[in-house]
């Protein structure tokens, strides 16, 4: 098992900060940064398998992350379906598939004595839009969570949440709008932008069918990016880069 130091926010492995051998508690004079570099020494012994998932009732974006690095990226249209229950339904066993396959993957490194951890982190609820609270939006994003959380602990896999604009922050590097002119959502376009930056267009980069905004052509080609898989890989290298004070276990 693994918990947060309350010290420098590291990932560590059976750490009390009571007990630790640092004593940094009681010794304040001791370097920080030697502890730090230590602790995240026995950091690096964990495989960690992180999910990123960027949920709604159009399109879910799911992002893998292996200790640091973005394995997979895909996402689940569900636009179309007749209700949210059906939704709801089409998601969950996406995702049922997504940590049956990981989970055998954990089994596999555990096989050889190498310890592995999964978990996954999504979006958290806005309770307030534009100031107003929003009673439907939070019921059946509610919901939607609670399917996810429930799906999740059937592999024993803990779910927590982070901030919109917490992991914008840490992932991207600002959490502030940016005009375009191709028309996609200017609250969207900045992790766009971080994800080409980082290498990952080919993740997001999606044939743009009937889309009017949203629409880039170039070099006779009409194609668009998936913000809602670029949001999931932003809120997948939270886990690596931002402050795991602001995750929440969500149960």
């Amino acid at each position: 098992m693994s918990r947060i130091c309350p010290i420098n926010h590291s990932v560590v492995l059976y750490l009390d900060c009571l007990d630790c051998d640092d004593k940094i508690c009681i010794h304040p004079n001791k370097s920080p940064q030697n502890v730090k570099y230590e602790l995240r020494e026995v950091y690096n012994k964990m495989h960690t398998i992180v999910i990123g998932i960027d949920q709604s009732y159009k399109d879910t974006g799911i992002s893998v992350w292996f200790d640091g690095k973005l394995k997979q990226a895909t996402d689940c249209f569900t636009q179309n379906l007749e209700n949210n229950t059906v939704k709801r339904k089409t998601l969950r066993s996406r995702l049922l598939n997504i940590f049956g396959k990981l989970n055998a993957k954990k089994l596999t490194y555990e096989s050889i004595k190498e310890e592995c951890q999964i978990i996954c982190i999504i979006e958290r609820i806005r309770l307030q839009s534009q100031g107003f609270i929003n009673i439907d939006y939070i019921k059946s994003i509610g919901a939607l969570n609670a399917m996810i959380v429930d799906t999740a602990n059937q592999y024993n896999i803990p779910v927590y949440s982070v901030d919109t604009r917490a992991w914008k922050s840490a992932s991207v590097g600002t959490s502030k709008e940016k005009a375009n002119k191709y028309g996609f959502d200017p609250k969207k376009w900045p992790t766009i932008l971080w994800c080409i930056k980082q290498g990952y267009k080919n993740k997001i980069k999606a044939d743009a069918g009937r889309k009017k905004k949203g629409v880039i052509e170039k070099n006779e080609e009409r194609f668009t990016y998936n913000d809602n898989i670029a949001d999931s890989i932003g809120i997948g290298k939270f886990y690596f880069v931002g402050n795991h004070n602001l995750l929440k276990e969500e149960h």
